[in-house]
């Protein structure tokens, strides 16, 4: 039997060619050799305040950034699409050579919006008012993917405690980083 054409071969044939007790509908998927991950996640309160979350990781599972950022939004989906942006604040110069980047989310209609908004061949981003995606451009490859909502917990972590106030934590040393959000990402195999 011969394989299937994916349409995006180095990462679809990453995350299958991972053993089978590492499925990404599992448990969290490192990202190929030359990228890095961003797990996104928002969360919404009744009083319009968003948080933001937003956790990078490299091939190796290493944390690379952890940042939260609180927006005034009350509609969850807009916020889910903001998060999917955040990442924003945890780019390094190095990452823009990279082969690529992926920003994972576990909402599926934020993923869409994203990945309608920045295919150059649609002309949804024309007809559609809505956040700015030209500074994707500076990256190799942009891939925004589903992910379950439990494999999204570090992220989710993160958009919760960033509806009290914004953190940024690059380069992190664990002494800065809550023993909550340590323990959540141990869970996921990323080393600090």
């Amino acid at each position: 039997m011969l394989p299937k054409c994916y349409a995006m071969p180095i990462l679809e044939q990453w995350c299958t060619s991972q053993p089978s007790r590492l499925s990404s509908s599992h448990c969290w998927c490192t990202p190929p050799p030359g990228w890095v991950k961003f797990n996104v996640d928002a969360s919404v309160r009744p009083n319009a305040v968003a948080g933001l979350g937003v956790i990078a990781r490299d091939h190796a599972g290493r944390l690379i950034a952890a940042v939260g950022t609180q927006v005034e939004q009350w509609d969850v989906t807009r916020a889910e699409i903001l998060a999917g942006l955040a990442f924003q604040g945890a780019i390094e110069e190095w990452m823009h050579n990279l082969d690529g980047i992926i920003i994972e989310s576990d909402c599926r209609n934020a993923i869409h919006w994203l990945q309608t908004a920045f295919n150059r061949l649609s002309k949804f981003h024309v007809l559609t008012d809505g956040p700015d995606l030209s500074f994707l451009l500076e990256f190799k490859q942009v891939i925004f993917l589903y992910t379950p909502r439990e494999l999204n917990r570090p992220a989710d972590f993160c958009a919760n405690l960033a509806c009290f106030g914004n953190f940024l934590w690059k380069d992190c040393d664990s002494r800065d980083i809550p023993p909550s959000l340590l323990s959540l990402l141990e869970g996921d195999g990323t080393r600090v």
